[in-house]
């Protein structure tokens, strides 16, 4: 499965001609990836046959969220598979570096239906194989981004 991050649906054309097998759509590479917009999403999926899954993340500040974020991010989940994306990208922490099972929970009841990827929040868990372990209990979460080069025990 070779996944490539695009920005714009000229991105997502480049990708595809290359023979990529997904999409993963953000806006603000820069800042790690933030959720783009609904335009910007709704022109990319009518631009490309191959899967578009989209980053879930309303700000750069860390990968803990208010109340208000979360629902913002429901809110966007189910937006986004109006518009018809493959699935989903998001990654949640408690401010201790934990994952947080109970805002998972909550995203998960909008995804029904998408596939769901977890991102590179998992770089920043205080116990990877722990996060891991945590993950694993979610059938929904297909896919586990991991980028950082650590030494699991």
């Amino acid at each position: 499965m070779i996944e490539i991050i695009a920005m714009t649906p000229k991105d997502a054309s480049c990708i595809e001609a290359c023979g990529a097998d997904r999409i993963e759509l953000v806006s603000a590479f820069s800042e790690g990836g933030l959720t783009p917009s609904y335009g910007i999403i709704e022109r990319v999926v009518k631009t490309v046959k191959i899967p578009v899954n989209v980053m879930i993340r309303p700000h750069s500040k860390s990968f803990s969220y208010t109340q208000e974020e979360i629902e913002a991010m429901k809110k966007d989940i189910k937006i986004a598979k109006e518009l018809g994306a493959n699935g989903v990208v998001f990654g949640v922490l408690d401010v201790s570096g934990k994952i947080c099972e109970d805002t998972i929970q909550k995203l998960l009841e909008s995804c029904k239906g998408l596939d769901v990827t977890f991102h590179r929040a998992i770089d920043e868990v205080s116990d990877l194989v722990e996060g891991i372990k945590i993950l694993k209990k979610y059938p929904q979460i297909k896919t586990i981004l991991y980028q950082e080069e650590k030494e699991i025990s």
